[in-house]
């Protein structure tokens, strides 16, 4: 803090720097973002593993081991570790993902060497107990089993199990009810290990972290293997699709969920800002194309919208709608119509595009607003490649999309495509 002595009070500045970029001596990319304006730290271990480097037979097994990485160490019982993350009052969360996975603590800066010792330890010894297995499992067979019972998160694996026939993305990082109940302890561990090395990390760090950060976390997180043998290897990342495929599945369910897909570049594309600008003019909420054309004037569907993620790789762009069953050939002539109006240029004029770059950059400023999110952007933009300082760089790249770029973009992306859709019985 820079603090100035006026004729009344003392009163502090708060430090803001630009994000930097360094190494530990064992190779592990690290992002400093330095902000002094609370006193909370947040650290982000992005850890290269995921989904994408599984099989079919051990499909969920990465994200059950970090979901165990807070469930006790080789010196900490689950129930103790959570108390003592506790009693700092910091936070300490673990996700298994796609392309990577992460770990990631918020700390408040007195209290932030103790928190970054209990991450290390998590990272480092995590115990992996056989009766802690036994029940991340039982939790994630009854999310899998709830997501089943949901139309839309149902077809949309049923989805992308089409769509990326033979690519990385085919599995989803929960896994399935077939694969879970045969990953063992052995299986956690491995693969947990193969991803656990230095070139395969990236740390990002921001807050009101000490000045001698880089060497804390070189007392943390030095000791990893500098070394990758690379036994943990990710499928094939080859896309194309090459014809229309169709999927009809029929349920017990008062609505029916249809989900219509097309190819989309990768976050690395050049293509990628146009296309999550066409997301939100086309069907991003409320005042979308879709959302009015289809809902409210046509009344086919009873939730209707878009959205194009970010991936690593080859990228989705998905038009979603929840109807009834009377409604579903109507509703495809309608999305195939919008479609195809897109494509000819005639779907979305100027004030559409400068509405949805607003509302994009608009919630990216709003969701990048703590340290949390800020260590998170700035270690996902490194880990894929696009560089850390792209959390500069997005705003100013959607901002610069023209409804030419947008229109070129469809014409480029929307031509075969995968239909699902749950249809009620």
């Amino acid at each position: 803090m820079l603090c100035s002595i006026g004729a009344v009070a003392l009163f502090c500045l708060p430090v803001f720097g630009l994000p930097e970029k360094t190494a530990l001596k064992n190779g592990i990319t690290v992002i400093l973002n330095k902000d002094s304006s609370n006193p909370i730290i947040a650290v982000t271990v992005f850890i290269k593993t995921g989904s994408s480097y599984e099989t079919e037979e051990n499909n969920g097994v990465t994200n059950l081991a970090f979901e165990l990485l807070v469930k006790g160490t080789s010196t900490l019982s689950a129930e103790k570790f959570a108390g003592k993350i506790e009693s700092l009052g910091a936070l300490l969360d673990t996700s298994g993902g796609e392309d990577f996975s992460t770990v990631a603590l918020v700390s408040v800066n007195k209290y932030f060497s103790k928190a970054l010792n209990l991450m290390a330890e998590a990272v480092l010894n995590p115990a992996f107990e056989e009766s802690e297995l036994d029940k991340v499992k039982k939790d994630v067979t009854a999310a899998l089993k709830s997501l089943e019972d949901r139309n839309f998160e149902a077809t949309y694996r049923k989805f992308k199990e089409i769509f990326y026939a033979g690519h990385c993305y085919r599995l989803d990082k929960l896994g399935t009810l077939a694969a879970l109940p045969k990953i063992t302890r052995e299986d956690v561990v491995r693969v947990y290990k193969d991803g656990l090395k230095a070139p395969r990390i990236v740390i990002a760090v921001s807050g009101d972290y000490p000045a001698d950060i880089t060497e804390v976390l070189e007392s943390r997180f030095g000791s990893i293997s500098a070394q990758d043998e690379g036994t943990l290897r990710k499928s094939s990342t080859d896309f194309k699709l090459e014809k229309d495929l169709l999927n009809v599945v029929q349920r017990d369910k008062a609505q029916s969920m249809l989900i219509l897909g097309y190819p989309a570049p990768s976050i690395k594309s050049r293509d990628f800002p146009a296309i999550k600008v066409l997301s939100g003019a086309i069907g991003g909420g409320m005042s979308s194309k879709l959302f009015n054309e289809l809902r409210e004037k046509q009344g086919l569907a009873y939730e209707i919208g878009s959205f194009s993620p970010a991936k690593a790789h080859d990228s989705h762009f998905v038009f979603y709608a929840g109807t009834r069953k009377e409604n579903i050939e109507k509703l495809k002539t309608g999305l195939f119509a919008q479609v195809e109006n897109i494509k000819a240029g005639k779907a979305l004029e100027e004030q559409d595009i400068s509405a949805a770059k607003n509302y994009i950059i608009g919630n990216f400023y709003l969701d990048k607003q703590t340290n949390s999110r800020k260590a998170w952007y700035l270690g996902w933009y490194e880990s894929v490649g696009k560089g850390y300082d792209y959390i500069d760089g997005y705003a100013e790249d959607i901002s610069r999309v023209t409804l030419e770029d947008v229109n070129r973009a469809a014409k480029k992306y929307f031509n075969k495509h995968v239909l699902a859709i749950t249809e009620s019985r």
